[in-house]
């Protein structure tokens, strides 16, 4: 059985800031709409294999990489929680992962 999605808040901001950053970037919005199809395919495909992320420091906390970001996540009960999306080109020390969001 497959499970269901749920986004966090903290995970659609930061996907729309990233989109926002490549739009303006690069005047067009061709490798934003590229991008989002990629993350959404990688995160449907976690309704039937939860468990392809990689685990964490923190518990239940798992990462899918897509191209150059990260996607945390976690599985709760019958639903794949979507905490946050990061670039894997920024500097790690400027965000700190919340477990508090969790």
């Amino acid at each position: 059985m497959a499970l269901k999605i749920s986004y966090s808040p903290q995970f659609t901001d930061n996907l729309e800031s990233i989109l926002s950053f490549y739009d303006e970037r690069n005047g067009s919005d061709k490798y934003s709409k590229k991008l989002i199809k990629m993350i959404h395919k990688q995160i449907r495909l976690l309704t039937t294999m939860p468990e392809i992320g990689c685990l964490t420091n923190f518990p239940g906390v798992r990462i899918l990489f897509v191209d150059n970001f990260g996607i945390e996540y976690q599985i709760r009960d019958k639903v794949i929680l979507v905490i946050d999306i990061f670039s894997c080109l920024a500097n790690p020390d400027s965000r700190a992962f919340k477990k508090d969001k969790l």
